[in-house]
C-alpha cells in the first residue's frame, strides 16, 4: 500500500529536480503509438473465468509473446488466457467453462494477423499465466512453454506449423503449483538451454479475511513456495536440480522471473521479483551453482528498503556505461537499479523521473525499448488496478542522456492514451520497418498492438545470432555496437516484461549514423566476433563460427 510519508518523498524529489519541460517542436517530432490489433485481424480477448475479480489467482495473469514460430522473418504473436475453474471462479462464470483457451496469430506479412491456434495445436485450456518461448532442443525452431496456475505445458515445435505437447515426457509439468514468470537459460554452459520457472502462493479459496475494499486476501495471506530450476539432459528430458544448484527458497512469492549476465563474467544470473518481499538474485558461479546475494547488491528491496510488490523485471544499459540495469515495476513507485559494475546496485527510480508518475498508477510489466531510434533505451510501462477491473493508462518514458526519463505519455497519440487493466506486455519489430512495436496483455478485455509510426525517422539496426557451440537461440550472448562514436550493448535474454516474452532479435537504433563502425559479439562460452562498417537500416543475421576470434 502507498502511504502519505512515500508520497511525500517521492513528491518532495519531484520539487528538488523538476524534469524540462517538453518544446512544442519535440512534441510533434515525437513517434506515435497507434492502437491496430482490430485493424490487424486480432480478436483474441482474455478472460478471467469471470466478469468480477474475486480472488488473487484471478488478478495475477497474464502474458503475451513475440515470437516466429514458422521461422518466416516476421513475428507472430502468443496470448495467454484464463479458465474457468469451479475451485477459484464464482459460480457466475461457469457460462465460460470449457470454452476458453489461449491463441497463437501468424503475421501475414502485410500488417494483419490470422488465427492459427487449431492449426498449430497449442490452444493450452489451463488457467494461464506465463509464456516464453526458446529452442530448448537446438533443432532450429521456436519451442513454447506456458506456465499455469496448475500443471504448466511445454510445445515443442515441430518445424511445419504444429506444435506437439511433450510435457510429460520432458518432466517439466511442476504438479499443482501456481506458476508464473519463467525463463530459458544455459545456466551450466552445455550449449543446452535450462528452464526456471517461478511459483507463486499456496492459494487457499476457503480463507475469507481480508479488508472489505480490498476485495479479496491479498499475499501476505497466502505462504510461498518454491521454484523449479529444471536442468536439460539433451535428449528431450530435464531433471530438477533446484536444490542442487542452490535456488531453493521454499517461502519466496515469485511474480516475475528473468535472466540475463548481470555482472558480465560468462554466466547467466537470475533475478525473481517477488511479490510483498524481498525479490532474489541468484548469482550464477559458473560451475553450476548459484549464491543468493540480492540484499548484498542492493536489489531487494526498494529506495526506502521497503518489500514491494513487484511484477516483472527488465534488463537494459539505459546508460550507454555497458552494463546491464535491471527495472522492476510494482504497486508503488517502481525500482530501477543502476548497475555500478562493482557488484552493487542503486536505486534511481526517484532521481532518474519515473517514480514520481509511476506513484499513480498500479503497474505490472516494464521493457526497455529504443522507441525513437536515438540510441537510449526508452521505457514502457503497462497499468492496472490489482483487486478491481479498474483501467488504467499506460506510461511511457523517453530517455533523456542516459541520466533521466522524461514521461511523453501524454504526446505519442490519441490511442496511447486509453485506459485498460494492463498486464503483460512485449517489444518488438512486428512489421520489420525498423522501429519497436509494443504489444500488451489487458485483463479480462482486448490486448492492444501498439504500431509504432515514426520511430524509424532515425538510422537502425538489429540483429539476429544463430548459435552453433552455443544454444542456437545464443541466449546469454553479448552485442556491443558502436556508431558515431557511442557504444550501445545488448544481452540476449529469453525472458521480458511480466510474465511475456519480446523479438530476440537486437534492436539498436542509431539516430543519425548509416552505418556502425563496430559490432563486438561475445557469444555464450567466450568467443568474440567483431564486424566493421556495418550498413544501417536491415536485419542481419549473424551466425556463430566455430571456433577462434573472428572478422568479418
Amino acid at each position: 500500500m502507498k502511504t502519505a510519508i512515500l508520497f511525500s518523498f517521492v513528491l518532495t524529489f519531484a520539487l528538488i529536480i523538476p524534469l524540462p519541460a517538453a518544446g512544442e517542436s519535440e512534441k510533434q517530432q515525437l513517434p506515435v503509438l497507434v492502437d491496430i490489433t482490430e485493424k490487424a485481424g486480432i480478436t483474441f480477448s482474455h478472460s478471467i473465468g469471470d466478469d468480477k475479480l474475486s480472488n488473487i489467482v484471478e488478478s495475477t495473469g497474464a502474458g503475451t509473446g513475440f515470437f516466429d514460430y514458422d521461422g518466416d522473418g516476421d513475428l507472430d504473436i502468443y496470448f495467454v488466457n484464463g479458465s474457468y475453474l469451479k475451485e477459484i471462479n464464482h459460480p457466475r462464470g461457469r457460462k465460460l467453462a470449457g470454452k476458453l483457451r489461449n491463441a497463437l496469430y501468424r503475421n501475414n506479412g502485410n500488417g494483419a494477423f490470422t488465427d492459427v491456434t487449431a492449426r498449430a495445436g497449442v490452444g493450452d485450456r489451463g488457467y494461464g499465466m506465463g509464456c516464453v518461448s526458446a529452442d530448448y532442443d537446438n533443432d532450429g525452431d521456436a519451442d513454447l512453454f506456458i506456465t499455469n496456475y496448475g500443471p504448466n505445458v511445454l510445445y515443442r515445435n515441430n518445424g511445419n506449423g504444429t506444435f506437439t505437447d511433450v510435457t510429460q515426457k520432458a518432466g517439466v509439468g511442476g504438479g499443482n503449483l501456481f506458476s508464473t514468470g519463467c525463463t530459458f537459460l544455459d545456466y551450466d554452459g552445455d550449449g543446452r538451454l535450462d528452464l526456471y520457472v517461478g511459483s507463486y502462493i499456496l492459494y487457499d479459496p476457503e480463507y475469507k479475511h481480508y479488508f472489505a475494499a480490498e476485495a479479496f486476501p491479498g499475499p501476505l495471506a497466502y505462504k510461498g513456495r518454491p521454484d523449479i530450476l529444471y536442468r536439460n539432459r539433451g535428449n528431450g528430458t530435464f531433471e530438477d536440480v533446484t536444490r542442487k544448484a542452490g535456488v531453493f527458497k521454499p517461502q519466496g512469492r515469485a511474480m516475475g522471473v528473468a535472466s540475463c549476465d548481470l555482472d558480465n563474467n560468462g554466466s547467466m544470473d537470475i533475478f525473481i521479483a517477488n511479490d510483498a518481499m524481498e525479490n532474489y538474485f541468484f548469482r550464477n558461479s559458473g560451475k553450476g551453482t548459484f549464491t543468493e546475494i540480492a540484499l548484498l547488491s542492493g536489489t531487494g528491496f526498494g529506495q526506502n528498503g521497503e518489500a514491494t510488490s513487484a511484477m516483472g523485471p527488465e534488463f537494459g544499459d539505459f546508460d550507454l556505461d555497458g552494463l546491464m540495469d535491471i527495472m522492476v515495476p510494482d504497486m508503488a513507485y517502481s525500482c530501477l537499479y543502476r548497475n555500478t559494475g562493482k557488484g552493487f546496485f542503486v536505486e534511481m527510480s526517484a532521481q532518474s523521473g519515473i517514480a514520481v508518475a509511476c506513484g499513480q498508477y498500479t503497474s505490472w510489466s516494464g521493457n526497455f525499448f529504443d522507441y525513437d531510434n536515438d540510441g537510449l533505451l526508452d521505457i514502457f510501462i503497462s497499468n492496472g488496478d490489482s483487486h478491481h477491473l479498474e483501467p488504467e493508462e499506460d506510461l511511457l518514458f523517453r530517455n533523456i542522456n542516459g541520466k533521466k526519463f522524461r514521461d511523453v505519455s501524454a504526446q505519442v497519440g490519441k490511442d496511447f492514451q486509453a485506459k485498460f487493466v494492463g498486464r503483460g506486455s512485449a517489444a518488438g519489430d512486428f512489421d520489420n520497418d525498423g522501429d519497436l512495436d509494443i504489444l500488451v496483455l489487458n485483463l479480462n478485455d482486448r490486448p492492444r498492438l501498439l504500431r509504432n509510426d515514426g520511430g524509424n525517422r532515425g538510422n537502425w539496426l538489429m540483429v539476429r545470432l544463430i548459435g552453433k557451440r552455443s544454444n542456437r537461440d545464443a541466449i546469454g550472448a553479448w552485442v556491443r555496437l558502436t556508431a558515431g562514436g557511442t557504444t550501445q550493448t545488448r544481452n540476449v535474454i529469453s525472458s521480458s516484461g511480466y510474465l511475456s516474452r519480446s523479438d530476440y532479435r537486437l534492436h539498436f537504433g542509431l539516430g543519425k549514423n548509416k552505418k556502425a563502425e563496430k559490432i563486438e559479439i561475445r557469444w555464450p562460452g567466450g568467443k568474440v566476433q567483431v564486424l566493421k562498417n556495418v550498413d544501417a537500416n536491415r536485419v542481419l543475421t549473424i551466425t556463430e563460427r566455430p571456433r577462434g576470434v573472428g572478422s568479418e
